[in-house]
């Protein structure tokens, strides 16, 4: 019974871990729109305000830094790669589209992830994630014909590039949730981010050097909240997360519900007034999302 008991609470604490993660991880998208600048350049910015902030965090805390098997340091680089590619697709989706698009395409990892966790652990495929992951599509499906999209023809070039370009994130995302899961049983999530966030940030480094680096003030301190308030904060308790949940229960919830909260926060920060399709489509991904995670894996 004690094992039991330990079993719910482990997974209580990995969900609230992931929800926490979500207000970082849903304003990552408004951040990224108030920035003129090449998404290469803002994700160079945001890896390196991430990197820095977290090796700080570790050597004050007097945490472990360096790997001895060279495999981890293999994984760390794949998965820096991966970040990167993730991050550029993320915000090229927004800058050719809109944020809605954007966030709403990306939203389809948990597609994959489903899909790809039975072959990454040899599990067996959820038959209610399918169902779950098939509603919340839905969902967003009518948000994203609302008419409070700003695209109109939803079949313009700019969408049809924002969509693709946002699906190749949600891709990235998939594969870097599910690479995370078997890591961070074994390791710290802050230290597993800094170093991630640290090779993606080697990777850009010989492309971002072409770039035009004219930021203004603003600039940089947006590239420092998307570094170390968005990146650091969410992404270290999404990982802290996977330590007990499953990657489709934490796509399901950040797929589900970041979309909603983007939302929200543009209401509030933007003025950008939701129609009444958007909502029930909010309502649609919300309730799916509360039904799953109040069921145990």
């Amino acid at each position: 019974m004690s094992d039991i008991n330990g079993t719910v609470v482990s997974y209580r604490n990995g969900i609230i871990s992931v929800l926490v993660a979500l207000p970082f991880v849903s304003l990552t998208g408004l951040f990224g729109k108030f920035l003129s600048h090449s998404p290469l350049l803002i994700v160079q910015g945001r890896t390196f305000f991430a990197f820095g902030a977290l090796l700080l965090a570790l050597l004050i805390l007097r945490k472990k830094i360096i790997f001895s098997n060279y495999r981890e340091w293999l994984r760390l680089i794949l998965c820096g790669i991966i970040l990167a590619v993730h991050w550029i697709a993320f915000f090229k989706s927004i800058q050719v589209s809109t944020v809605a698009i954007g966030l709403l395409t990306f939203a389809s990892y948990p597609l994959f992830t489903t899909f790809l966790e039975p072959i990454f652990f040899h599990e067996k495929l959820s038959k209610r994630n399918v169902s779950a992951v098939l509603i919340v599509i839905c969902g967003l499906a009518l948000m994203a014909t609302s008419p409070s999209d700003d695209s109109g023809n939803i079949l313009s070039g700019s969408v049809v590039q924002g969509v693709m370009w946002g699906h190749g994130g949600g891709l990235g995302f998939a594969l870097l949730t599910l690479l995370n899961r078997g890591h961070v049983r074994h390791h710290s999530p802050l230290l597993l981010t800094c170093w991630q966030n640290g090779f993606a940030a080697m990777v850009l480094l010989p492309w971002s050097l072409s770039e035009s680096w004219v930021l203004t003030t603003s600039d940089w301190a947006l590239l420092f909240v998307l570094g170390v308030v968005c990146t650091v904060g969410g992404h270290a308790l999404l990982i802290n997360g996977l330590r007990n949940v499953r990657a489709q229960t934490a796509s399901m919830l950040i797929a589900g519900l970041e979309p909603v909260c983007a939302i929200v926060f543009a209401l509030f920060l933007l003025g950008e007034v939701p129609s009444l399709q958007t909502m029930l489509g909010g309502i649609l991904i919300v309730s799916t999302t509360v039904f799953k995670i109040t069921r145990s894996e």
